[in-house]
């Protein structure tokens, strides 16, 4: 990693779950940070898209655990909705809930991402080995693996495929060792295990970069400004760095 970093590089948060009626004192009291929002079911979605946030990026999700969510999937509905963004997420498989369904879902979803220039944020909680046979079947250049927990082979198997993987400091030094740094993105999953991740709001991935400096014997400012190299590389082969709002945008060029 280059020791020529512009000090200006905002915080980064691939993965957190936001209400679409935030508003700007709230957004102002992230400090900053730039966040990817997932959503989880076409309601929220809809009321997301209508944003214009310039640190933060909407995502069209459908997910997995949410039953509401996987019954209201129109599949014409969704691939409608990715003109209006260039992230589609959350979406995935879980343990939870009738794998068939999901499967179906996560299909119809990928199929009409295959042509699209986006990323795709994906869940795969006790259903990792599945989640990879379908990416494999169905590859996508955006896949970003959101705290992904599968086995050696899996991980490896993922990898091979070009997948992303976001992460936070509530998982194992194992596991964020045995990912390559050129690959990893981070997340606060917020408001998941706030406690586990230290992340209280969404952006907050000090504890993350942190974590990773010592792992690979760095500083967390250089992991900061890997991960954004790593976002210019992923934006730029799936052709979404275009579709980013322009300060984000720009952002991702200076790293």
């Amino acid at each position: 990693m280059s020791p020529f970093l512009d000090d200006e590089l905002p915080a980064l948060d691939c993965h957190a779950h936001i209400a679409p009626d935030v508003t700007r004192p709230q957004i102002d009291a992230l400090a900053g940070a730039v966040v990817f929002a997932v959503t989880r079911t076409p309601a929220e979605t809809c009321n997301a898209l209508r944003r214009r946030d310039t640190t933060m990026v909407w995502g069209s999700g459908i997910h997995p655990a949410v039953p509401a969510a996987l019954k209201a999937f129109d599949a014409k509905e969704f691939a409608s909705t990715l003109k209006q963004t260039c992230l589609i997420g959350e979406v995935g498989l879980d343990r939870r809930g009738s794998l068939e369904q999901q499967c179906s879902v996560l299909t119809q979803i990928l199929d009409a991402a295959r042509d699209e220039p986006v990323l795709l944020s994906l869940h795969s909680t006790g259903r990792t080995g599945r989640l990879v046979d379908i990416l494999t079947d169905r590859p996508h250049p955006g896949i970003i693996l959101h705290w992904f927990l599968g086995s050696p082979t899996e991980r490896q198997q993922a990898i091979e495929l070009g997948a992303y993987f976001s992460v936070n400091a509530a998982m194992s030094d194992d596991v964020l060792a045995a990912f390559p740094l050129q690959r990893l993105l981070p997340e606060t999953d917020f408001p998941a295990s706030r406690r586990a991740t230290g992340a209280m709001r969404p952006g907050v991935v000090a504890p993350i970069e942190q974590r990773l400096a010592l792992l690979h014997n760095t500083t967390p400012r250089l992991i900061r400004h890997r991960f954004w190299q790593n976002l210019r590389e992923l934006t730029t082969q799936t052709q979404v760095l275009d579709r980013l709002p322009e300060r984000i945008a720009d952002w991702t060029l200076e790293a």
